[in-house]
C-alpha cells in the first residue's frame, strides 16, 4: 500500500509566440516556426511512474524506495515502494525516514547562509577569524581560507573517512587535517571533499552556540514543516517508520556496492553523527523533502531564507569539467554551494547525490521550471541516479533525453567499474611472491606513531580476535571509501586460510594451543579498533576493516631491524623506541 500526494494533471507550461506583426520574410519564417512547433509532451502519469519504478526496483534488486516529485512548484507525487526491511512486511510510504548521505551538504550550506543573513558571518570571513585553532597543511592556506571556500569544493583537502572510527568528535577530526597532504592546490580546481563540510558543522556550532542539528531544526526544518527530519540516529531509529539499510552479505566483495546478484541483509545504521554532520547524516522522508524542494524552486509559502541566498547557493563557483554520475547535468558544469549545477538539455539542473552504508540518495532540480525530484533507496544502488535522470528527462527534458535508456547507461558504468576492480586484483594476485616474512613475527611487534592516526600498536597474540565491529556501527566499509581488493568467494576465503597457515608456521602456537598472529590496534571512538594482520608476502600484510582491505608494509633497515610501517589510508608510522 503506498501513500501518495498528487497534484491533479495539468498541461506543461509553454511560452506562446508573441503577437507582433513582422514584415516580409521575417513574418513568414516566424509563422512557419510557430506552426511547426509541437506542444510539449505531457508529464508521465502517476500510474506510469509506478510501473517504471516497480520494474526498476526488480532490475536493481532494491528492497525499498522513497520518491518525491515537485512539478510546477507543487507536490506531484510523494510516495514509497517496496519494504523497509527484507523479511518483514513493513511497506515504505511517504513518511518513511531514510538517511540521505551527501544530499545533506545542501543543508550545511543553508545553515551557513542563515548565519550570514543573521549578520553573524560573512561569506568572505576567514575561518581563523571564528576558529583560531584551525590549521591546514600550510600556513598560507590556513590564513587565506574563507567561508565560501568550504562549501564550494575547492580547498584541496580530499576526504579523510578512515579517521572516522578513530576520532572522538568533530574537533578531533579537524585537528588531524594538518597531517594530511592536499589532493590539489588551494582554489586550483574542483576536488570533492567531505572534510570541509565537516568544518561547516563546527563553524555553525561555534558561531551559533548550539549544535548543528538544533540550529538546522530551528532555522530550516521547523519553518518548512519538516518536523521529523533530523541529523540524529536515535530519534530516527526510535521512529516506527524508518527504513533499515541493507548491504551485501559477502564481507570481502569489493566490487561496486550496487552490483546485483549478491545476497543482501539488513544492517544497523552507520555514521559518526558528531563528526560527519552536515557532510552527511541528515535523515528525512519523501513528504518532508518535498517542502525542501518547493523552497528551492521558490514556491514554499514560508521560506526560511531569502531568494537571494537560494540563488547564491545555486550559482556556479568551481568548474567541473567531467561530471560524476550523480550530477544532474552532462558535460562541463560547476559546483555551487552544497549543490552541483549545469545544463541538462535545455534546462539548468541543480542537484546532489548521497551515499551512506546501505542507503543511496539523489536530488535533482530545475528551479526555473518549478521542478524537483528526490529518490532514495535502502541499499547502495545506482537506481536513485537513474530515476532522477529519467524523471528530469520526462518532465523537463528534450526528446533526445526522453528517448535514452538510462538503465543501460548506468549498468554499463557499474560493469566497467567492476572490470577495472577485478583486473587490478588479478594483477595484485599475479605479483604476489611465494615468500614468508623476512623476520620472525615478534620482530614486527611494537608501538608506532604518526600525527594523523595517532598511536598504532602491533601485538603478537594467541587471543581470539572477533570480526571487527567498527565504532560507526557494523562490520563493513567506511561509507564512501573505495576498495579495490579481492574478488568474492573463493579467492578471499582461500587467501585467508593460506595467510593463517603462514602465520602459524612462522611462529607456532601459543600457550593456549591457539595460533599466534599479529594484531594491529588503534585507539577508537568508543573502544580499541583491533584488526588481525594476514601475511601477504615478505614484509607485506593485509588487514581488513570489514570489507575494506588495508595494506600494511613494514620497513626494515640494513640490519633487518623493523623501523616503521607504511599503511594504506593512514600513511607512514615511525617506530617508538
Amino acid at each position: 500500500m503506498t501513500s501518495r500526494n498528487r497534484l491533479s494533471m495539468q498541461p506543461a507550461r509553454r511560452r506562446g509566440v508573441p503577437a507582433t506583426v513582422l514584415l516580409g520574410a521575417a513574418f513568414l519564417l516566424a509563422a512557419q516556426a510557430a506552426q511547426a512547433q509541437s506542444p510539449a509532451p505531457p508529464p508521465p502519469t502517476v500510474e506510469e511512474i509506478d510501473a517504471w519504478v516497480e520494474d526498476a526496483m526488480a532490475r536493481w534488486e532494491v528492497p525499498g524506495l522513497g520518491l518525491a516529485i515537485v512539478y510546477e512548484g507543487e507536490s506531484y507525487l510523494s510516495t514509497g515502494y517496496g519494504v523497509r526491511e527484507l523479511g518483514r512486511d513493513t511497506p515504505v510510504d511517504a513518511g518513511t525516514l531514510f538517511s540521505i548521505g551527501s544530499c545533506s551538504k545542501a543543508f550545511g550550506a543553508a545553515t551557513i547562509a542563515s548565519l550570514v543573513e543573521e549578520g553573524k558571518l560573512r561569506w568572505d570571513d576567514r575561518i581563523t577569524d571564528h576558529i583560531p585553532w584551525f590549521r591546514l597543511h600550510d600556513p598560507w592556506t590556513t590564513q587565506e581560507i574563507r567561508v565560501r571556500d568550504i562549501v564550494t569544493h575547492r580547498v584541496g583537502t580530499g576526504s579523510n573517512q578512515p579517521l572516522r572510527p578513530l576520532v572522538a568528535d568533530r574537533r578531533d577530526y579537524l585537528m588531524r587535517l594538518p597531517h594530511t597532504d592536499p589532493d590539489h592546490a588551494f582554489r586550483d580546481r574542483y576536488g570533492y571533499t567531505n572534510d570541509m563540510f565537516v568544518l561547516t558543522g563546527h563553524l555553525v556550532e561555534t558561531v551559533s552556540g548550539t549544535d548543528w542539528d538544533a540550529y538546522a531544526r530551528e532555522k530550516l526544518w521547523n519553518p518548512l514543516g519538516m518536523t521529523t527530519t533530523t541529523a540524529r540516529m536515535a530519534p530516527a531509529n526510535a521512529s516506527p517508520n524508518h527504513a533499515e539499510p541493507h548491504a551485501i552479505i559477502e564481507r570481502r566483495f569489493i566490487g561496486n556496492a550496487a552490483t546485483t546478484g549478491m545476497p543482501l541483509e539488513p544492517v544497523p545504521w552507520q555514521y559518526a553523527e558528531d563528526v560527519t554532520v552536515p557532510s552527511g547524516g541528515v535523515i528525512t522522508s519523501a513528504d518532508e523533502i518535498t517542502e525542501w524542494m518547493r523552497f528551492h524552486v521558490g514556491t514554499h509559502p514560508n521560506p526560511p531564507l531569502s531568494r537571494a541566498s537560494v540563488e547564491l547557493m545555486h550559482t556556479p563557483h568551481t568548474v567541473i569539467r567531467n561530471p560524476s554520475s550523480w550530477m544532474p547535468f552532462e558535460g562541463p558544469g560547476a559546483y555551487a554551494m552544497g549543490w552541483s549545477t549545469g545544463r541538462f538539455g535545455d534546462v539548468t539542473g541543480v542537484g546532489h547525490g548521497g551515499n551512506a552504508l546501505g542507503f543511496n540518495c539523489s536530488i535533482a532540480l530545475a528551479p526555473e521550471q518549478g521542478f524537483g525530484v528526490w529518490a532514495t533507496t535502502n541499499r547502495n544502488s545506482e537506481l536513485p541516479w537513474v530515476l532522477t535522470q529519467w524523471a528530469m528527462a520526462r518532465f523537463v527534458g528534450t526528446e533526445e533525453l526522453r528517448s535514452r535508456d538510462w538503465h543501460a547507461e548506468f549498468e554499463r558504468s557499474v560493469a566497467e567499474g567492476n572490470r577495472r576492480v577485478f583486473e587490478a586484483e588479478e594483477a595484485r594476485q599475479a605479483a604476489r611472491l611465494d615468500q614468508g616474512p623476512s623476520v620472525p613475527l615478534e620482530a614486527y611487534a611494537g608501538t608506532y606513531r604518526n600525527g594523523y592516526a595517532g598511536e598504532l600498536r602491533i601485538r603478537l597474540t594467541d587471543e581470539e580476535v572477533p570480526p571487527l565491529m567498527p565504532a560507526e556501527g557494523r562490520l563493513g566499509r567506511w561509507d564512501g571509501t573505495p576498495g579495490v581488493h579481492e574478488r568474492p568467494a573463493a579467492s578471499a576465503s582461500a587467501g585467508a586460510q593460506r595467510n593463517g597457515a603462514d602465520n602459524g608456521s612462522a611462529n607456532g602456537v601459543g600457550a593456549r594451543g591457539r595460533e599466534m598472529r599479529l594484531v594491529a590496534e588503534f585507539d577508537g571512538r568508543e573502544r580499541s579498533v583491533r584488526m588481525p594482520l594476514e601475511h601477504w608476502h615478505v614484509d607485506r600484510f593485509d588487514m581488513w576493516f570489514g570489507d575494506v582491505r588495508i595494506g600494511v608494509s613494514f620497513m626494515l633497515d640494513a640490519t633487518a631491524r623493523v623501523t616503521g610501517v607504511e599503511m594504506d589510508y593512514y600513511g607512514r608510522f615511525e617506530r617508538v623506541p
